[in-house]
Formats: structure tokens, C-alpha cells, sequence
């Protein structure tokens, strides 16, 4: 199954988070293509920028177990699970999963498409980079065509072609 996946990290050493993140998702997944990297203001919250990249990997999990996979390397990696009002915190790396070949899943612990994906530009500007300029399967419409209507006013910078 094809999955697009982002990935962050607001806390130093940045760059040794997304490169480690990336070595242990290809522990399960293939890796097909990696976005360059950005940085961009942190959303939903004031703090350290964050250092962003999206891939395109492929893997016979399902996406439940794909998502705790990906828990099980934020936790290993440093994350804490923070429950503060905004929802949102500082954090040594952020894996989600934006979309999958399947379109739609939801249940107790994940929604795909991610909910609020088509509200980030840190998001949808490195999979359009990527070359895939998918349709976003709940509004029906290209992602650069979101891009040009999205109201996100933060600023994001690319920072490296390549992460490795």
C-alpha cells in the first residue's frame, strides 16, 4: 500500500530527528520519495520553527498498524505525549499519515486523509514538490489547487533539496 506521510521536529537536534525518523520508517517501508526540507513557523502554537518533510513510502501494514508504528519511533525518539488545550506542543518528531492508497479510514485512533492537512502549507507544499500533486480525496480537488485557496498566513522556507 502507497501512504504519504509528513514528518517534523521542533527540538535540536532537528535535522538528526528527521533523518533518524526516516532510517527507521525504512526498517518496515519502502522508501519511494522524500520531500526536500522546509522550514516552517510552528502551526497552531508559538515556539521554535519546525524542520518539515513529507514522503511517499510503501508497506504491507494496514494503516492502524502503520500509525502505531509510527508512535512506537516517536516514543523511542524522545516524544511525549502532551495533553494541553490547543492540542499542540513542542516535540522532537511528528509522524503522520496524510494520505494512503486507500482514500478513506477512520477509527478510534487515526483519520485518513489527516483532518487538518489540507489547512497546512508545510504539508501540502512538500508533496506537491515531491511531483505528486494528488486529489485530495475529500474535497475532490488537486492539492496545488487547495494551496492557492488555503487560508495559512504562516511562513515556510525550503531549506535542502535532499535530507541525506
Amino acid at each position: 500500500m502507497i501512504y504519504f506521510i509528513s514528518i517534523g521536529s521542533n527540538e535540536e537536534p532537528r535535522l538528526w530527528f528527521l533523518k533518524k525518523a526516516i532510517e527507521l520508517i525504512s526498517e518496515i517501508c519502502y522508501i519511494e520519495k522524500i520531500s526536500p526540507v522546509y522550514e516552517s513557523e510552528s502551526w497552531g502554537f508559538a515556539s521554535y520553527p519546525f524542520l518539515n518533510i513529507c514522503a511517499k513510502v510503501r508497506t504491507d501494514l494496514p494503516p492502524k498498524s502503520l500509525f502505531m508504528f509510527f508512535k512506537r519511533i516517536e516514543a523511542l525518539l524522545g516524544r511525549k505525549q502532551t495533553f494541553l488545550l490547543s492540542g499542540f506542543s513542542d516535540r522532537p518528531i511528528d509522524i503522520d499519515i496524510i494520505f494512503w492508497e486507500g482514500g478513506f479510514y477512520e477509527d478510534e485512533t487515526i483519520t485518513i486523509p489527516h483532518p487538518l492537512a489540507h489547512k497546512r502549507k508545510f504539508v501540502l507544499i512538500p508533496i506537491i514538490e515531491m511531483g505528486e500533486d494528488i486529489i485530495h480525496p475529500t474535497f475532490s480537488k488537486r492539492l496545488s489547487e487547495i494551496l492557492q485557496e488555503i487560508d495559512d498566513d504562516s511562513w515556510i522556507i525550503k531549506l535542502m533539496e535532499k535530507i541525506f
